[in-house]
This record gives structure tokens, sequence and C-alpha cells, in this order.
């Protein structure tokens, strides 16, 4: 009986989690379909919102789907020093995972300080859908 249980209880929660991503509602649907323009014009409209560092390092631009943002950040944080082999960050459930986004990244790097800054936009609404920013000091190993 306690098997019976166990079993219905098991096939109840797969079949939750086996509901296909076009049956969900999203507060962000699909916008794969539609044309936005590329990252650089898209970033000269948003620079009073969101600057690259100045003299950065490191900067990224580009436009790509929602399901691409995690590992867009795991790249960014691995090219400047910031991966900390912490897991991908999980995506937003509100969110559709081929919505197009841009997704921008900053780094900077002075003689003693280190500062990360990314976040995803939405291409259609022009919202940030996520962000985040970083700092700490910077100590040279090669310096004696």
């Amino acid at each position: 009986m306690k098997r019976l249980i166990a079993l219905i209880i098991s096939l109840c929660f797969y079949a939750v989690i086996a509901i296909p991503t076009s049956a969900q509602q999203f507060d962000y649907p699909s916008n794969k379909s539609k044309t936005y323009i590329n990252e650089d014009e898209f970033y000269k409209e948003i620079k009073k919102d969101y600057k690259e560092f100045k003299d950065a390092t490191y900067s990224v631009r580009r436009k790509l789907s929602y399901k691409e943002v995690p590992g867009a950040i795991m790249t960014f944080e691995k090219k400047t020093g910031g991966y900390m082999c912490q897991p991908k960050q999980q995506l937003s459930p509100a969110i559709h995972p081929e919505r197009q986004v841009y997704f921008f990244a900053s780094f900077v790097q002075t003689k003693d300080e280190e500062y990360w800054k990314y976040t995803a936009i939405d291409a259609e609404t022009k919202r940030e859908l996520e962000g985040g920013n970083s700092y700490h000091k910077y100590q040279n190993p090669y310096k004696k």
C-alpha cells in the first residue's frame, strides 16, 4: 500500500514537472520570432540607465535568449577571475527560456581594486530582468 501511494505521488509530481513550456503561462512569453536592433545600437539607447565602466578591462554586449544568460554570466566571471565554482544561477519561471534579452557586462581592474557588473534587459519591454555587481580589493600575486 505504501509503495502504491509513493508511486501515485511520484507520478503526480512527474506530471506537474513534465508540463511543456508551450502550456505554461509566462509574464514574459517567447518573442524569438521578432526582430530587434543589434546590441551596440541598443546600448546607445540605454546608455543613461547602464554604462560600462570607464576604461573597462573587459566588456560584453550580446543579444541572446534568456536561457543562455546563466552561461553568459559564468563565462564573464571565468574570463575576469570572479568565478568561484558556484553553480549556474536558476532561470526565473516567469520568463520564457526563448525570450530575447540583451546581456551587458563590464569589468575593470585598477592597481588595488576590481569591479564587476552585469545586467540582462528584455529586448521588447526594455526592462531589466536581472543584474548584479561586485567589488573587492585586488592583491597582485606577482607583487613582492
